[in-house]
């Protein structure tokens, strides 16, 4: 691969996967707003739960194509493979885990009063939306442009720069912005893409990556738990953990507890535990 691509079609290439990236969601949520707009679902919230189906498949489809057809590489090239190491399910059980119970210990969980239909709805979408999130982004962040800037500028490039952007690329979700909360969220952020980086080479696979991913988004990210301040300011959860300190190294600022210190210091744990277990 380092005799096929000069610097200048690196760059290119990876321009062009992140407009894959970004027109897979974009043309999957066009064709679905045209189809229902004439089919009428018959279950509520089942758009939502197709919508995201559609563009982890579309998506996924257009990386396939760009790779196979325009690049005339298979996906194994970019560590693309299912390959799901039994100490990746450790890491994903572990991390998340380790946030909730602290937080758990220092708030108050409570749960919606949903009824089971809306519950089985909530975690289908819920599941869903963190595959998708976690497949294509590491898809993109840890596969594509992880192993193009490996070919030219070496591994420490390779890992810190796009961990650098994938913290950015996250600022415009924050609900209020701040200066501790940017820096905050650019902190956790690089960490995390750093941990999925790390575990990514540990597995030699995205699919170790795009699990912990998966399960980080589905418990944080969705409508599963919600830790916050108040209840109900970000919807209706599952459940919710309601903490009583609002101060921004306990709360994230303006991004959540996914940038919190808590957070930070479960991104540590897994990032030296996997350069320990790499060392072996």
């Amino acid at each position: 691969m380092e005799l096929q691509f000069s610097k200048g079609k690196i760059i290119g290439h990876i321009v062009a996967y992140v407009l894959l990236f970004l027109a897979g969601d974009l043309l999957n949520s066009l064709v679905f707003d045209l189809l229902f707009s004439i089919v009428e679902l018959p279950i509520q919230g089942l758009y939502s739960v197709l919508r995201m189906l559609g563009c982890l498949i579309f998506t996924y489809l257009l990386f396939w194509l760009y790779t196979i057809k325009i690049l005339r590489l298979k996906m194994e090239s970019f560590r693309i493979a299912l390959s799901i190491k039994k100490w990746a399910f450790l890491y994903a059980v572990i991390l998340p885990l380790f946030v909730v119970t602290c937080y758990f210990i220092i708030g108050e969980p409570t749960m919606t009063a949903l009824n089971i239909e809306e519950i089985i709805v909530v975690v289908i979408y819920s599941a869903i939306a963190a595959l998708k999130a976690g497949v294509l982004e590491e898809m993109l962040f840890r596969g594509y442009i992880l192993k193009f800037l490996e070919l030219k500028w070496g591994r420490v490039v390779a890992v810190l720069l796009p961990s650098f952007l994938f913290s950015l690329m996250h600022i415009p979700s924050m609900e209020e912005f701040s200066v501790a909360g940017i820096l905050l969220l650019v902190i956790s952020g690089t960490l995390v893409g750093i941990m999925f980086s790390l575990i990514t080479y540990k597995g030699n696979s995205i699919s170790n990556s795009s699990l912990l991913h998966a399960v980080w988004n589905f418990v944080f990210v969705t409508d599963m738990i919600h830790i916050t301040t108040a209840q109900g300011i970000y919807g209706e959860p599952v459940f919710s953990i309601i903490i009583p300190s609002d101060h921004v190294l306990v709360t994230g600022a303006g991004f959540g507890v996914e940038a919190s210190i808590i957070a930070i210091i479960g991104y540590l744990f897994v990032c030296g535990a996997v350069i320990l277990r790499k060392k072996r």
